[in-house]
Parts: C-alpha cells; structure tokens; sequence
C-alpha cells in the first residue's frame, strides 16, 4: 500500500492550463522523496488519460476518474478521495507547485501531533504568503486548503452539500468538533497560482462558480455563523485577538451572497 494519495481535480480546456497541470504534476514527482500513488480526477475531457498518453509520459498516474460531463468539483474530488488506497491522501490543485521534500514535511506534522487532522504547508500566493517569509522550524495551527493532507480510513471526505468552494473550511471545522486540529508547516512553502482554473476555463465556467459560490457561501455561514471555535474565528475574520475574540465574529465580511434573500435564485 503506497503512504500517500495524491487527488488531483483537473479541469483543463486550454493548452494553457493542460501545460500548467503537467509543470504540477512533474513538479509533485521530482520533489517527493518517496514513491505516490496520483489519482487524477479530470472533468469535461480526457487528455490526461492514459489511454491516450505515449509511455513515459510525465501525465501519467496510478489511477484516472473522468467526469464528462463534469458533475461538480467536490463531487469529482470524493470520487478520488474514495479510490485512494495510501494512508494518507493530499488533496492538492493543478496550480499548486510542490517544493522539494513536500511528502517528508507533511508527514512529519502527523508524526509529530498525534490529535493532527489536516496537515498543510505554507504557501507563496498572489499578493500574499501565508506563512513565514522563509522556511521557519516551527508548525502552526492552521490551514492552506489548496495543499492539505488528511489520514485516509477515517471518513473525512468533503460535504457534498457544497458545490466547488467553502468545503475545505467546513471540514476544518468537522474536524475541530471531533478533537482534531489542523497544522500547517513552516519548514516548506508551496507556490499558490490563485485562481488560474476559475479565471482562464472560459466565460460560462466563471458564471458558474459565481452562482455556486454564492450557494457555498450561504450554506457555509448559516451552518458554522455560531461556532465557537478559533479556526472559524480565523476563517471569517482573518485574526483573533485575546480579549477581544468576539470582534472576529462582529466585523464586516464579503459576502457573495444578499443576506436579506432567502435564496439566490434569480
């Protein structure tokens, strides 16, 4: 059995997008110290199946789901999530470049935090880091979705009540009330392209996730507005400050979606 599944949702209609997907994808081969098992989720085409690859070709993977037509981001994602056979399973993105040792780091936080249940990495992404500047010996509580690891076996897959986005967040948080808690690494840093996918797969993809971010966000807030834990506090607010952890609930947020409606329809 591998010690790692790696889940990679791919939605590349664009020989753009299909090259940054293959730099992902050799980039998560070259700097693992260990052997993985790639489970590639693509929807709405096929070229990274490997019926059509030429052998040696660095898209290859160990297991290949298709979805076309595409049935919805988290519902693709679980699919993978259930095919996975590792212990451990990354569920990472096709604009998300792995640095040197990345398999070593995130197993490491496991090792080290037995009540660890979402290890994660920092992360150089537009307009900010999340992290340290550089590489720091030290974990924290916290989270970067786009390149988290969870044990495999335990059920922890995404709400499928959720469309494409905030099902990252509401697993936290499932997490959080189980005793588990989410780390992040400061040893390592990812390079976070931002949204690439949502912004270059056409005008009619970006419609779409408006509307389902919308719904995700409604569902998201409803359900955790109340919750007492700092990880949500960290989610709506950005920072929580001692003594005056309330104002994290208080502030003004972007919503994307009209409180006052009772839907979003049109």
């Amino acid at each position: 059995m591998p010690k790692i599944s790696v889940v990679l949702p791919v939605l590349a209609p664009t020989p753009w997008l299909r090259a940054m997907t293959e730099f992902a994808i050799k980039s998560l081969r070259l700097h693992a110290v260990e052997p993985f098992e790639l489970i590639i989720v693509e929807a709405d085409g096929n070229f990274f199946d490997p019926e059509h690859l030429d052998e040696g070709d660095d898209r290859h993977c160990e297991r290949y789901l298709n979805f076309t037509p595409k049935i919805g981001g988290v519902k693709e994602s679980n699919a993978g999530i259930d095919a996975a056979t590792g212990e451990f399973i990354l569920l990472a993105g096709s604009d998300v470049i792995a640095p040197p040792r990345w398999d070593v780091e995130l197993l490491r936080v496991f090792a080290e935090a037995p009540d660890c249940g979402a290890a994660a990495l920092s992360a150089y992404a537009p307009n900010a880091t999340i992290g340290p500047p550089g590489p720091l010996a030290l974990v924290v509580e916290g989270m970067f979705s786009p390149f988290m690891m969870i044990r495999n076996g335990q059920g922890w897959r995404w709400d499928e009540a959720y469309e494409r986005v905030y099902q990252d967040s509401d697993l936290i948080l499932r997490m959080r009330c189980a005793g588990l808690h989410p780390y992040r690494s400061c040893r390592a840093h990812v390079w976070h392209l931002g949204s690439v996918t949502n912004n270059n797969a056409g005008e009619a993809h970006k419609a779409e996730h408006a509307r389902a971010l919308a719904k995700d966000d409604r569902l998201f807030y409803t359900r955790w507005h109340q919750a007492p834990m700092a990880s949500f506090a960290m989610m709506r607010g950005g920072a929580q400050i001692y003594g005056r952890e309330h104002e994290a609930y208080t502030a003004k947020i972007n919503l994307h979606y009209d409180p006052t409606k009772e839907t979003d329809d049109a």
